[in-house]
């Protein structure tokens, strides 16, 4: 009979980043946590996961900063197989990250970090992804205290049953703790990505040119029920989501499309 829960702990920088090490330490305090990673950076494969080719995977060797396997796929495909094949029981909570970077916004959609926790609401287990602004890596060990306390709080709390079609997008100012000025929930911000693209030099390719994409977020909401916003103003954000992405109110504007056999 286990007396610890169970944590898949999974993200999108590989299974060497530091951020997962930071989550690791912590969890695995009052939990049984199981990493299972990928084998090199996946950052910003969204829910990519690998179809008619087969995976590969190795067990962490001793001195490989914690114990666990590393995955040839994406951060969708270690929560599948870790789930349906590798691990030897189901667990009871999804981790994801600590992702370098955050995560607020439409950037949810290009997450790989993010896509991990969607998958583990896919198999209606519990699932939080946790993501740091650029810059405060170094605050990583601190707001892992944070996210495991936050996790506690969403699991213990007794308002209402846990929805197994909802996971949690943490997002952590890149500010030093001391200065975060508390932790808001907040919606997920509608503001978009003003991308471009950047010609570079490649040696490695035939045209020895390339093309990176770079951009900023534009027309950010001004109030701090929107995540990116809550972020730029030193609250930790936590945003409920879900994989139900139907325009729900556009339904009975569109009855007029329908036809029946006897039409």
């Amino acid at each position: 009979m286990r007396n610890k829960k169970t944590v898949l702990l999974t993200n999108d920088d590989g299974f060497h980043a530091p951020g997962i090490k930071s989550l690791y330490d912590v969890f695995s305090k009052d939990y049984d946590v199981i990493a299972v990673a990928p084998d090199k950076e996946q950052s910003g494969v969204g829910h990519t996961f690998t179809f008619n080719k087969p995976l590969h995977y190795r067990e962490a060797l001793d001195g490989e900063q914690m114990p666990g396997y590393l995955v040839s796929g994406s951060p969708a495909d270690c929560v599948k197989f870790a789930i349906s094949f590798l691990l030897p029981v189901r667990p009871d909570i999804v981790i994801s990250g600590m992702n370098d970077g955050d995560n607020s916004g439409l950037s949810a959609f290009y997450s790989g970090t993010v896509a991990a926790a969607r998958e583990g609401a896919f198999w209606s287990i519990p699932s939080f992804a946790f993501s740091m602004c650029s810059g405060g890596m170094s605050y990583a060990n601190q707001y892992a205290v944070t996210a495991c306390s936050i996790v506690k709080k969403i699991l213990g709390g007794s308002h209402k049953p846990l929805d197994p079609k909802i996971y949690y997008n943490v997002n952590f100012p890149a500010c030093d703790p001391k200065l975060m000025k508390g932790s808001i929930v907040t919606w997920q911000s509608m503001a978009y990505f003003d991308d471009r693209y950047e010609k570079i030099e490649v040696e490695t390719h035939q045209t020895k040119e390339g093309y990176l994409v770079y951009g900023e977020k534009k027309d950010i909401e001004n109030t701090n029920a929107f995540d990116s916003r809550a972020l730029m103003n030193n609250f930790t954000t936590i945003t409920p989501l879900t994989f139900d992405s139907t325009a729900h109110g556009e339904i009975p504007f569109l009855r007029w499309l329908e036809e029946s056999e006897s039409d």
